[in-house]
């Protein structure tokens, strides 16, 4: 097998140069949007993911934070505090009840309804069928159907109102202390549903 070789000289030598050199022009001139294109998609990629993402991430994060509301209505200087219901407070699990002063109005309604039906109020708390009690009231069911109960530790029951208002409360539970746990789901409380 012979190879031949062609000599290119003289003007066609110099014509051949200039057609390849318009050739490699022409070729560049049709990439260069292409190559534009595909630097340009590659920048706006890590454009995305590293400056706008952390921007959204940043407004996100705003959004979903709760802010703590200060009111100051009172006369004797005292500042109210409200913080977001997801907010554990320190320290606020663990309170003794003393008397039917320390309850807020919804308990206190629960607390006369039970009084209605039975109770004793004596000067050391609420006394129910045997127990002393602390009454909690829930208006509705939780979503989750898992109740959250703050109790204090001096007493021997939890009485839980549901449902209704706390001056007559569709279901009443009394939970003994002994079954007692910080979150209970409705399916813990049948048992101890009051008739």
């Amino acid at each position: 097998m012979k190879v031949k070789v062609y000599q290119v000289g003289g003007a066609m030598g110099l014509f051949l140069m200039l057609l390849i050199l318009f050739l490699l022009i022409v070729l560049a001139i049709f990439a260069l949007p292409i190559f534009l294109i595909l630097i340009g998609i590659f920048g706006l990629y890590i454009l995305v993911k590293y400056k706008i993402r952390s921007f959204f991430s940043r407004l996100w994060y705003k959004l979903r934070r709760k802010k703590i509301k200060i009111e100051d209505v009172s006369t004797n200087g005292e500042v109210k505090i409200n913080f977001a219901k997801r907010i554990e407070i320190e320290g606020s699990g663990e309170f003794i009840f003393e008397n039917l002063d320390s309850l807020d109005e919804t308990s206190r309604s629960l607390a006369f309804y039970l009084k209605n039906i039975g109770a004793e109020f004596r000067e050391d708390g609420i006394y129910f069928r045997g127990y002393k009690v602390y009454p909690i009231f829930k208006k509705t069911y939780p979503l989750n159907e898992i109740i959250t109960l703050k109790y204090p530790k001096n007493v021997d029951a939890v009485v839980l109102g549901l449902k209704g208002e706390p001056y007559d409360p569709k279901f009443l539970y009394l939970i003994p202390k002994d079954f007692l746990k910080e979150k209970m789901s409705i399916s813990e409380l049948r048992r101890f549903l009051i008739d």
